[in-house]
């Protein structure tokens, strides 16, 4: 048998449940037996799966002894906002609509420690959550939950370093969130942002395809010439500068990599096809680059 506690029930709406599941023979001595084992303070929100058939004073003692289940929800790195939402609403702990809402307008149902303006793209620190099963409209929950996380793993431990950092928290947090979405390997990813502060003192469009992406508000494996012509301020191809604001929610090492960005001389990477990029100074450089990759993607499409 199955007892659901929500996050936030009465313990009177748990006694209703059990008495709903047919567990209560007798709703009084329970709440007697529950009293002297100071259940309503000790009931924690979770999943129980309850034996069954099951005494009065067995089950009292069973809640108060027992760890319930919690709901895994896991925010893989570099996911985007709306793909979280989406997660949410499968697991049954919200609707994806509505966390989307707190997402795009935070201003009023979110707490922060530092000065942040627009969405909260990018705060969803990515990580594994356990929860308790939620009431409707518990989405802001879940979304404080997250930015929580971004605070005690990032904006806390390297405060000192972000306010001296020549970009503001925003910034520093859409650098990362490019680097995310474009570096597979850890150690390549100080260097990419190393390229992308390149590009910016050089006052050159950064042209990365993940912008684009985001853009038109899809992943997918090729970029398409079309897709480069989307009108939209997150498209670095047509707009020079970062993006308006991140663009998925980077791990701890991309954010680490936006705030120590490797000094390389690099203006140019593309990908060679194993997870790794093959950096260039000049743009004949990597030109020569590019021309290596496609000859490789054409040998793949031989075998």
């Amino acid at each position: 048998m199955t007892l659901r506690v929500y996050r936030g029930d009465r313990f009177s709406q748990v006694i209703g449940e059990l008495e709903r599941l047919g567990l209560l023979r007798s709703r009084f001595w329970f709440e007697r037996l529950a009293q002297w084992r100071n259940l309503p303070q000790r009931l924690k929100a979770g999943i129980y799966h309850i034996p069954t058939p099951i005494s009065l004073w067995g089950l009292t003692k069973w809640l108060s002894e027992t760890k319930p289940q919690l709901i895994r929800l896991v925010v893989w790195e570099g996911m985007m906002a709306k793909e979280i939402a989406e997660r949410v609403e499968r697991l049954g702990l919200g609707e994806a609509e509505r966390f989307m809402e707190i997402v795009r307008h935070p201003q009023g149902r979110v707490r922060f420690p530092f000065e942040w303006h627009g969405d909260l793209e990018g705060l969803l620190f990515p990580a594994t959550y356990f929860v308790p099963p939620l009431r409707p409209h518990n989405e802001a929950y879940l979304v404080q939950l997250m930015v929580d996380a971004f605070v005690e793993r990032f904006w806390k431990p390297y405060r000192n370093e972000i306010d001296h950092s020549p970009f503001s928290l925003r910034e520093l947090v859409t650098i990362a969130s490019l680097v995310q979405w474009e570096v597979k390997m850890d150690e390549e990813r100080p260097i990419v942002a190393g390229v992308i502060l390149n590009r910016l003192q050089h006052r050159m469009k950064l042209e990365i395809d993940a912008t684009v992406l985001y853009a038109v508000g899809q992943r997918k494996r090729r970029v398409l010439y079309r897709d480069l012509q989307v009108d939209s301020p997150y498209n670095t191809y047509r707009y020079k500068g970062l993006p308006p604001g991140p663009i998925c929610s980077p791990g701890l090492p991309s954010l680490l990599a936006a705030l120590r960005p490797a000094k390389v001389p690099y203006l140019y990477y593309v990908a060679r096809g194993d997870g790794y990029h093959i950096f260039s100074r000049t743009y004949d450089e990597h030109l020569k680059a590019v021309a290596a990759y496609r000859e490789w993607q054409r040998k793949q499409g031989l075998r």
